[in-house]
């Protein structure tokens, strides 16, 4: 779908987008000990978009991510598409033998990693029929802050809203984890859904705890 000065695409980075805009200068994002204004986690997602170009992700590559509930995957649901990935999340509670079917049927290009989970994704990578490069985030290994420390802004503009955005599969059944594909237009829409059933406005707050004990969250802004 060709863009036009009366038509814009629907994808889920437009929030982000707006609440960098409108409240830029809030508290967006905190995990821990971090926290990210609106407008420094745009500006985070898209050098982080950037590291993604420099590693060679662009026309739908995948992306898996194996990590907790952090301001990396946070930041890569942002990030992928913004670099023109496909992100492909990771259940961490699975073994390596499903994630490395995951990272084959995807045709995965690159797994990043929470530096906790390394031999998960190690022994993934390691049983995969095709090569996926490691990237590892935080810890004292953490290629990924560097990568994104000297890595340009970047975001690809979407021309079909109904172009591929995600991979989801499915966990904890007996048979092989099934992908379920979602497109920009589905997943902005699902988000408005959402925010509508759950009466969500400019002064909520979305929290979870980790099992870590730390904390992170996110604000969606309205």
């Amino acid at each position: 779908m060709s863009r036009s000065f009366n038509f814009e695409a629907l994808t889920p980075t437009a929030f982000l987008q707006r609440a960098a805009h409108v409240h830029g200068d809030r508290v967006g994002v905190v995990d821990g000990e971090t926290r990210f204004t609106y407008a420094e986690f745009l500006q985070r997602c898209l050098r982080f978009a950037g590291a993604l170009r420099a590693l060679g992700v662009a026309g739908g590559r995948r992306v898996a991510v194996l990590a907790g509930n952090t301001h990396v995957m946070l930041a890569a649901h942002h990030a992928v598409p913004f670099a023109d990935g496909v992100l492909v999340a990771l259940n961490t509670r699975i073994s390596a033998d499903d994630i490395a079917y995951i990272l084959d049927h995807a045709e995965c290009a690159l797994l990043l990693h929470d530096h906790n989970l390394r031999d998960l994704a190690e022994q993934a990578a390691a049983r995969a029929p095709g090569c996926c490069r490691l990237v590892c985030c935080g810890g004292p290994d953490d290629a990924l802050e560097a990568l994104i420390d000297r890595a340009e802004p970047c975001a690809i503009d979407v021309d079909d809203e109904r172009g591929l955005l995600a991979i989801n599969y499915t966990s904890g059944t007996t048979a092989r984890p099934k992908g379920v594909m979602y497109h920009h237009r589905g997943a902005y829409l699902q988000a408005l859904a959402m925010a509508h059933h759950m009466r969500l406005d400019s002064d909520s707050v979305y929290l979870w705890t980790l099992p870590i004990s730390a904390t992170a969250g996110a604000f969606p802004g309205p």
